[in-house]
């Protein structure tokens, strides 16, 4: 129970402090301590350490006791200030530095709580995984010769699946339609840690960049999803920043100016007494102008929420989706002995028209974290202005110009997802355990070479047909438990299961972006942005952009 509660802590401590867009320098305090107070309170605490070494019931670790306690520490402060052990540290730094050295894959349990992990989608062209032929699907059961079933996935299965670059891992994978299972020694390398993993487009000239964090590639990754775009012949755009829990400002910042003009402010921060504000501008601007919706929810946070507010303010984009996080405290990441960090607030970030981001949290974390949902209200005392006089509204995240909610997923649905069935149900289908009327005897592992014409036929080829699903009804009557329904419930789920069964297919068959495309066209609020862009449009027009 212990060692599942700090696991616990320490995940949480990892994702909230990641909540933030992290300056990563030194700042100077504006006060020293005061030695003579200072020192009594270090010999109290060195007292008690020492108690709790000679005199508890069971031996401590000296190292997890002052750890924690610079944790409770900081815990007394703001939702966000957070230490970090050696650990979670060089996860960190893995994440601001944008990559990792392992294989370049995407895992997740086979089951709940299980340490077998399966690839959920086809590795990237050039990493470890691709050369060997790993494939979506893919079982993993053993690293270096031991079964993996009773592992934890964060504490045991990730850390040895990753390492240094030029060391080897051997695994054992259970794959679809293998009698046996596959034994693989594979070559660790770097991996980039891409933040932007699709920019398609939507429709004709309109496009679509799903942006999932922020670092110090992701700059370089939106010039290229714009080029990729062909951003000169856009006429509309629609920028996902749903889920995105924030990073670097510097990536905050280098997005919103290739959208805003030259010199027109991104965000300023407010610090401790005599600190000054700091206010933070677009070096250059767009060459280009359309209409842009940017799509936000409540877990949308810190850099995304800079991000947000700043193309909001100056009348760049409508914003469309939930009220964000509210997360928008300075975090300054001090460097400690031991490769051990400490992310301390610093001070507050506000928008360009003077909003405060941050959501108060002055009734404890968990008021903070678990009841949101009254957090937001459009009150006029908080009113200001964006450029061309709309009014939007501070102090609790980034409201939308317009409010729509995420997709609701029938019971059914939702039931048969938790079981991972969707992807089960495909694994046998191409697997050949079962048969429809989709052949797959000439597609398998074709997705990786196919020429785009090729792909779109592909594509056209798949339809999940009645058939096809009289005979999922009947694998999810025959799992174990079987999956209990009426007709009526699974008429009612029926759009969203074929939809989802497409989707797996694809992923199987073209990768992760066609997949997401299938996954967009039941996505209410996608849907919503592009009914919404010629209003978005009207925003271009408007007095601020027209000087």
């Amino acid at each position: 129970m212990r060692i599942k509660l700090s696991s616990l802590i320490l995940l949480t401590i990892a994702t909230t402090a990641l909540l933030g867009g992290l300056l990563g320098h030194r700042v100077s305090g504006s006060t020293k301590p005061d030695r003579s107070e200072l020192e009594p309170l270090l010999g109290t605490f060195t007292e008690a350490l020492a108690l709790v070494q000679s005199k508890f019931a069971r031996e401590v670790d000296s190292k997890e006791l002052v750890e924690s306690a610079i944790q409770g520490m900081l815990r007394t402060l703001d939702p966000h200030s957070s230490f970090f052990a050696t650990a979670d540290y060089s996860r960190l730094q893995e994440e601001q530095q944008g990559k990792y050295y392992g294989l370049g894959i995407t895992i997740r349990a086979e089951t709940p709580g299980s340490g077998r992990v399966v690839v959920v989608e086809p590795p990237a062209p050039g990493t470890p995984a691709y050369k060997v032929g790993l494939q979506a699907g893919d079982v993993i059961a053993r690293i270096e010769g031991e079964p993996i079933e009773e592992w934890d996935i964060n504490e045991r299965v990730i850390p040895n699946l990753k390492g240094p670059k030029g060391t080897v891992v051997n695994i054992s994978v259970e794959r679809p339609g293998e009698a046996e299972p596959l034994a693989f020694t594979i070559e660790r390398d770097e991996i980039p840690l891409y933040t932007i993993k699709f920019a398609f487009e939507l429709k004709p000239r309109v496009g679509y960049i799903r942006l999932d964090k922020f670092s110090e590639t992701t700059g370089g990754e939106l010039n290229d999803a714009l080029e990729k775009l062909d951003e000169s012949s856009l006429e509309g755009l629609v920028l996902d920043l749903r889920d995105n829990p924030g990073g670097s400002l510097s990536a905050a910042i280098a997005v919103s100016e290739r959208f805003l003009e030259r010199g027109e402010l991104v965000v300023s921060s407010r610090s401790r007494g005599g600190v000054p504000d700091r206010e933070f501008a677009t070096r250059w601007g767009s060459k280009y102008s359309y209409p842009m919706v940017v799509l936000i929810n409540r877990n949308s946070a810190s850099a995304s929420e800079i991000v947000a507010g700043a193309l909001q303010d100056h009348d760049r984009a409508l914003i469309l989706g939930e009220t964000s996080f509210g997360k928008a405290l300075v975090q300054t990441i001090y460097p400690l002995d031991g490769n051990r960090g400490l992310a301390l607030t610093t001070g507050k970030y506000y928008t360009p028209s003077d909003r405060l981001i941050q959501r108060d949290y002055s009734e404890g974390s968990y008021d903070y974290f678990y009841a949101r949902n009254r957090a937001a209200s459009r009150d006029e005392s908080r009113s200001h202005l964006t450029d061309a006089g709309r009014p939007v509204y501070g102090g609790g995240g980034i409201m939308p110009d317009v409010d729509v909610e995420q997709t609701t997923y029938p019971a059914l649905f939702r039931q048969i997802a938790r079981r991972n069935l969707f992807f089960q149900f495909i694994a046998k289908l191409t697997g050949g355990e079962l048969q429809s009327d989709i052949s797959f005897d000439d597609l398998i592992g074709a997705g990786r070479d196919l020429n785009e014409e090729t792909r779109k036929a592909v594509m056209d080829r798949i339809q999940v047909s009645d058939q096809t699903l009289d005979l999922f009804q009947q694998f999810l009557r025959e799992q174990e438990p079987p999956i209990k329904f009426e007709p009526e419930s699974f008429e009612e789920s029926r759009r969203f299961i074929k939809n989802r069964l497409v989707q797996e297919i694809f992923l199987k068959l073209l990768g992760e972006q066609e997949h997401h495309k299938v996954a967009l066209e039941l996505d209410d609020q996608v849907q919503k942005a592009l009914e919404l862009l010629p209003r978005a449009g009207e925003l271009l027009r408007g007095p601020a952009r027209q000087d």
